[in-house]
C-alpha cells in the first residue's frame, strides 16, 4: 500500500487486490473507484486490507487496470443503441478503445464476466459491444462453436423453435445485415 500525506492525513492512493489465481497487483485507488465492489470492500474494511477477487484472473485484471488507468477522470464513451454497423471502428469512435477490444472472444468472454463481478457496466456494455459485432452474420451452429455451446435440443425441439422465430427474418433480413458491412 503507497500512501501519501495530505494537510497532516494519511491518503491511500494504491490498492492491492488478490486476483482468482492469488496474484497481488497494486492498482491506483481513484482509477478502480468506478468498480463498486472494490469501493464498497474499502468504505467496510480497513485501509490496508488485501482486495480478494476470487473471479478474476490476473491476466483479466490487469486489462480491467489499463482501461481504468486510461480513463480514469474521463468520460468513459457510451455505445449507441441499435448498433448502426457491425465493424468495431463504425460503432465506437475511441480509437483506444478499438484496439483494446481487439482480442479474441475467449478474451472478450472473460473480460465481461469480470465486469459483471466488479459492477463495472460502462465497460461491461462496450464489451458486450465487441461481442455482439463478433456475432453478426453468424449461423447459430458458428456462435454455438464460439461460445463452447452444446446443443441439447432434439430435432423436434430445434423445428419448433426455427418456426417460433420466423418473424425474425421479416423483421431483420439477412440481406439487411449483409448491408451493415
Amino acid at each position: 500500500w503507497y500512501q501519501r500525506r495530505v494537510h497532516g492525513i494519511q491518503q491511500m492512493t494504491e490498492i492491492t487486490l488478490v486476483t482468482s489465481d492469488q496474484k497481488k497487483i497494486k492498482a491506483n485507488l481513484e482509477a478502480m473507484k468506478c468498480c463498486k465492489p472494490i469501493e464498497e470492500f474499502l468504505k467496510d474494511n480497513k485501509s490496508d486490507v488485501e482486495i480478494p477477487l476470487p473471479r478474476i484472473t490476473s491476466e483479466v485484471l490487469e486489462k480491467i487496470i489499463a482501461f481504468c488507468n486510461q480513463y480514469q477522470g474521463k468520460a468513459i464513451p457510451v455505445v449507441e443503441k441499435p448498433l448502426k454497423q457491425n465493424k468495431l471502428e463504425g460503432v465506437i469512435k475511441d480509437e483506444w478503445i478499438v484496439k483494446y477490444l481487439d482480442v479474441p472472444l475467449k478474451n472478450l468472454y472473460d473480460l465481461i464476466m469480470a465486469c459483471d463481478f466488479l459492477a463495472f457496466k460502462p465497460l461491461e456494455e462496450l464489451v458486450g459491444c465487441a461481442v455482439a459485432i463478433k456475432m453478426v452474420g453468424k449461423s447459430v451452429d458458428e456462435i454455438r462453436k464460439d461460445f463452447s455451446i452444446v446443443n441439447d435440443l432434439t430435432p423436434e425441439e430445434e423445428k419448433a423453435i426455427k418456426e417460433f422465430f420466423t418473424w425474425s427474418e421479416e423483421v431483420w433480413p439477412q440481406s439487411q445485415i449483409n448491408q451493415l458491412n
